[in-house]
């Protein structure tokens, strides 16, 4: 089933989690609306921005909150390439073992960050597969994404050249993760 991040979040909701991403229709106030909420009562979700820093799930300790995380993790990255804020990724991520971290890390302390990738809208997810489990702290979640269009803007010289970027299709993103102090930490991602 393809769920939107929205439609991510009303589920992770009725799980007693919470996901802070939300979608770009038109009315970012129309939410679907849990098994207790009114029609009536309002909300205050805001609508998705690719400049919207992510918001971590409050409760990660199941097998849904560790899906939660890796899409809350794919949600970072795609934020990190849209705004250039690295710290936001290795703020969740072990960058010792992370290399994809590391070289943003490398590349934003030597200033080598002149390309943004902007998507139009937020990416869905799909579980694919059960999460691999090696042993009571590392999981392994493999997720496919639809991705929408977006733009690429590479700065050089102090010009800024924009390019679209294709909408993709099935796109996979694998995340490898670890329980520590009470929380997933990122120990590693692959996209594409």
């Amino acid at each position: 089933m393809r769920k939107t991040l929205a439609g991510a979040a009303a589920l992770v909701l009725t799980l007693g989690l919470t996901a802070a991403c939300g979608s770009d229709d038109s009315d970012p106030a129309d939410p679907k609306p849990s098994a207790s909420a009114t029609t009536s009562a309002p909300t205050t979700e805001a609508a998705w921005s690719a400049d919207a820093k992510p918001e971590r799930p409050v409760d990660e300790q199941s097998e849904a909150g560790a899906q939660a995380f890796a899409e809350f993790a794919a949600d970072t990255v795609f934020y990190m390439m849209a705004t250039s804020d690295v710290p936001a990724l290795t703020a969740i991520a072990d960058v010792a073992t992370c290399e994809s971290c590391q070289g943003w890390v490398d590349n934003y302390d030597n200033g080598k960050i002149n390309k943004k990738s902007i998507l139009t809208g937020p990416a869905t997810y799909e579980l694919a597969g059960k999460p691999t489990i090696t042993d009571d702290v590392f999981y392994q979640v493999k997720l496919t994404m639809d991705v929408p269009k977006g733009r690429s803007v590479v700065t050089t010289d102090g010009k800024k050249k924009a390019e679209t970027i294709k909408a993709a299709q099935g796109l996979p993103f694998k995340a490898d993760i670890q329980w520590k102090d009470d929380q997933w930490l990122l120990l590693r991602y692959d996209l594409g």
